[in-house]
């Protein structure tokens, strides 16, 4: 089986981004797959550089539909299957080019997203064309939540995975503070994620301003090229008693966020909407309990009181976090079921598996291995 992978970027970061590429990378140990994205000029320059993965124009709109369209048309007819991971640029490409039969991924609800950043008229206008788009198209969606919500086009539920291996040996909370050149007391609160509207950073900083002692650390780009950073620099003026406690990393290669994972104490996530947030999953895997937002997504990952606590405000989430760093064999409780959770239900071979036999579906084979 041959399976051609299209996204509208990597090097540009992002859960789903990383994401689809930790299942790109499991199951090239099962198939011929190849990695079709565009340049985005983001800092994950390496992942570029990644076996099979092929850039095939820059990041661009309305120009990167046209170049991913023109790539899998020239190489269609080697491929058994497409699997789009982008609904914005790989889908509308995919529909140009005739690319059939495919499969496409919804990480999060692109009408909900669509909307946040340009307002009601062009969620409207997306669920105009989506019908369209999707003849003849398999829809994935990786949590019942947003199947629900695309139960017309009879969604497949796919969770997202984690490549579990990569938290195997993590350093020390101790040697992974000595690297960053934190204090080694100090008790840390983390977030990765970029910061945008969406992900409801006030939240953290709302918290950070009633907890005494404690120190957020943001790891995630603050300019985003939809807001400029206009959103970051309501935060500070909005917060400046957070300032002081609050240090902004901006983004990082991929490869070093294990070792934030390491040196942090708890992880806090207050999203409004997501689909299955990566970074959730591995601050799990890595044996952080999670304080996070009330909602679907989080709903379906964290179990309240064992692997984390959800919160409906940054009252409610400083109130959270004062209650498990007090509490430190709560904490590493909370924190071994994360992990436990994590690679019972969605390691990336789990995962993997469950797309190939749906390749096998879609192309109408009865062999399941």
């Amino acid at each position: 089986m041959r399976v051609l992978f299209v996204n509208s970027h990597l090097d540009k970061g992002g859960g789903q981004a990383l994401q689809t590429l930790q299942l790109f990378r499991a199951l090239r140990e099962r198939v011929d797959a190849e990695y079709f994205v565009l340049a985005g000029e983001g800092v994950h320059q390496e992942l570029l550089r990644e076996p099979g993965v092929r850039s095939v124009g820059a990041f661009r709109y309305p120009e990167g539909i046209v170049s991913l369209g023109r790539a899998m048309r020239r190489v269609a007819a080697e491929f058994d299957l497409v699997h789009l991971n982008d609904v914005y640029f790989g889908l509308p490409a995919a529909y140009l080019a005739k690319a059939y039969p495919r499969v496409v991924l919804f990480g999060t609800d692109p009408a909900l997203e669509v909307g946040w950043r340009y307002g009601p008229g062009a969620t409207l206008l997306l669920r105009s064309v989506l019908p369209v788009l999707m003849s003849g198209t398999t829809l994935v969606t990786n949590s019942a939540p947003l199947g629900e919500s695309y139960r017309r086009y009879a969604p497949t539920v796919i969770p997202n995975g984690i490549d579990v291996r990569r938290f195997d040996h993590l350093p020390d909370r101790a040697a992974a503070r000595a690297e960053l050149g934190w204090d080694p007391s100090e008790p840390v609160v983390l977030y990765v994620g970029k910061v945008i509207p969406v992900k409801r950073v006030e939240w953290l900083l709302e918290a950070v301003e009633r907890v005494a002692g404690v120190r957020l650390v943001v790891v995630g780009g603050y300019r985003e090229q939809f807001y400029g950073d206009s959103y970051f620099r309501d935060l500070l003026a909005d917060h400046p008693r957070a300032q002081a406690r609050t240090t902004f990393v901006g983004e990082v290669p991929s490869s070093t966020v294990d070792t934030y994972l390491a040196a942090s104490d708890l992880f806090a996530f207050p999203s409004r909407f997501e689909g299955m947030p990566n970074a959730v999953m591995e601050a799990m895997a890595a044996g952080l309990p999670v304080v996070a937002s009330d909602i679907p997504a989080h709903r379906a990952l964290i179990v309240p009181g064992r692997t984390g606590i959800l919160v409906d405000s940054g009252a409610e989430m400083g109130a959270a976090i004062v209650g498990l760093l007090a509490d430190d064999s709560m904490r590493r409780r909370m924190g071994e079921a994360s992990r436990e959770y994590v690679r019972a239900h969605l390691a990336m071979e789990v995962v993997r598996d469950q797309y190939l036999r749906l390749y096998r579906t879609v192309l109408g084979e009865r062999n399941p291995d």
